[in-house]
């Protein structure tokens, strides 16, 4: 019924909508340090994570997904089921684990000093409290999104398709990248906006691997500066993030039409 669509509507605009009224309220003397020191690296931090997470959930969820649904080996089975798991561990606790197992001393570092002296094993592990080791550890938990969207549409892809384009000539590699890939553009871009927004919301990782987003400035900014209005109106700027994120998809599939044979 209208009524109760109205309801859920405004049920889900009240948060959204008490960020803006709070947002309202003028914080001039934050703005200036704001501009000056917190912007400019939150900007470049965000931006390159949400960059480097799309394109490796991007890739792993595509290969995988692909892999699994139009390909038979052995332990493809084990691996349908293995292959959405890493969406059960939070990204701190992942975060957590990954430093853990590659920091000095760690059990990594341990193992590779048996081979070798402690200062060159050292020189081998990776620095993941840093923004290369958060776009690893993020994209290695996110990247299920666009598995499971990604294989569910591989799947429901019509096996005529991919004959006509094998009787035309065409190799398997040239079949999955102008065929099969953007047939499949809807569910990737689901899976891909999922990641994203799941890295751009996420504090705990991002704020224990070092990296500076948009999430953990607004924290800051609550706690830290002690303003309310000041983090709502940082909370603003990473919601235009969102509608960015969502106009260029939009953008992108102007004027084309996705169907589905059975």
């Amino acid at each position: 019924p209208p009524s109760r669509l109205t309801a859920m509507t405004m049920t889900v605009a009240m948060p959204v909508a008490s960020i803006v009224g709070l947002a309202l309220r003028p914080v001039p003397e934050l703005w200036p340090e704001l501009v000056s020191y917190v912007l400019p690296r939150t900007l470049r931090d965000t931006a390159l994570l949400l960059a480097g997470v799309g394109v490796l959930t991007l890739t792993l969820g595509t290969a995988t997904a692909w892999l699994t649904a139009t390909h038979d080996f052995p332990g493809r089975a084990l691996l349908v089921w293995l292959l959405p798991l890493p969406l059960a561990i939070p990204t701190y606790i992942a975060a957590y684990v990954y430093v853990d197992l590659f920091e000095p001393l760690g059990l990594v570092h341990q193992a590779l000093m048996g081979l070798m002296p402690p200062r060159e094993a050292a020189q081998l592990l990776p620095a993941l409290r840093s923004l290369p080791g958060a776009v690893v550890v993020m994209g290695l938990v996110l990247y299920p999104y666009v598995y499971l969207s990604a294989r569910t549409m591989f799947q429901m892809q019509s096996a005529e398709v991919a004959e006509a384009a094998d009787t035309l000539g065409a190799s398997h590699w040239v079949t999955f990248w102008r065929v099969s890939l953007p047939m499949a553009r809807p569910a990737l871009a689901v899976g891909l906006a999922l990641a994203l927004l799941e890295t751009l919301n996420d504090i705990g990782a991002s704020e224990y691997l070092g990296v500076n987003t948009f999430t953990a400035s607004i924290f800051a900014i609550w706690l830290n500066h002690g303003s309310l209005p000041g983090a709502a109106q940082m909370a603003c700027l990473a919601l235009a993030v969102v509608a960015a994120l969502v106009a260029l998809e939009h953008y992108g599939t102007r004027g084309r039409v996705f169907s589905l044979s059975s």
